[in-house]
């Protein structure tokens, strides 16, 4: 049976909504069942039914989630949101759901695991490079980059193959890059494998588990369908591990009823 993979995309009317379509074809391709999630209600529901849990592109995470007021930088917030996703990538973490984070989805992932974040990159880091390019005159395909990626990261393992690279320390790749923020502290549990050159980190992983955030835009960038493999491939052992789980519960349960 295809695990399912639940893709929380939130408020259709944000332009980066537009973009959740391609995360759907990657998903299809990599042998998955993508469903659409609009990140409200409750998380519960989500991961009772989900094998595996993309958190996509959206406004500004809201400072309040990681002990912050709001900068005069900041830009749109969805607060409700946020809750909803940072309870979900919590839940889904005690029951053994893998996650794949990409840009905002990275930052609740980390926001979720007592990390922080850089309110607006320009105004905190004046000397880095520029991250924040404009989706409506800059096509999401191109690579605006570099990043560097370490060798001893999950991530790499993933990647390496479609890279066509081989390293014993650490690569460069190039990426696409639509964000203003970043992360500043990384969540408990977490490593930052990946960074841009000013050192903004660019990816993050779990000590345990698959729970990857990445903070360019896979779904443009046809080396990438690996991630959503790997994400697929992740799910599918999380499903085969719920239903023995279920099998051993029901198993107990006719013991407990003779």
């Amino acid at each position: 049976m295809k695990p399912v993979i639940v893709i929380v995309v939130g408020n259709l009317t944000d332009p980066k909504s537009k973009w959740a379509p391609y995360h759907f074809k990657a998903i299809e391709r990599a042998g998955g069942i993508p469903v659409m999630h609009l990140g409200v209600g409750n998380p519960k529901d989500v991961t009772e039914i989900a094998d595996g849990i993309l958190l996509t592109e959206g406004p500004d995470v809201h400072p309040y989630f990681y002990g912050e007021d709001p900068s005069p930088h900041i830009r749109n917030v969805d607060y409700e949101r946020d809750k909803f996703e940072i309870g979900l990538f919590k839940q889904a973490r005690k029951m053994d759901i893998p996650v794949l984070g990409v840009c905002r989805g990275m930052h609740v992932m980390n926001v979720a695991t007592n990390g922080t974040l850089y309110q607006d990159l320009e105004k905190e880091i004046p000397k880095g490079i520029k991250h924040d390019w404009d989706p409506s005159m800059t096509s999401p395909e191109q690579r605006l980059h570099s990043i560097r990626l370490k060798a001893s990261s999950k991530l790499y393992d993933i990647l390496k193959d479609r890279l066509n690279v081989a390293s014993t320390n650490e690569v460069f790749i190039h990426v696409n890059s639509f964000h203003h923020q970043g992360i500043k502290r990384v969540g408990e549990g977490f490593r930052a494998v990946a960074f841009s050159i000013d050192g903004v980190t660019e990816a993050i992983e779990s000590d345990d588990g698959f729970y990857i955030g990445v903070q360019w835009n896979p779904q443009f960038l046809p080396e990438m369908l690996s991630l959503y493999e790997a994400l697929v491939k992740a799910a599918k052992e999380s499903q085969k591990r719920r239903i023995e789980r279920e099998n051993i519960e029901m198993e107990a349960e006719d013991q407990g009823t003779k």
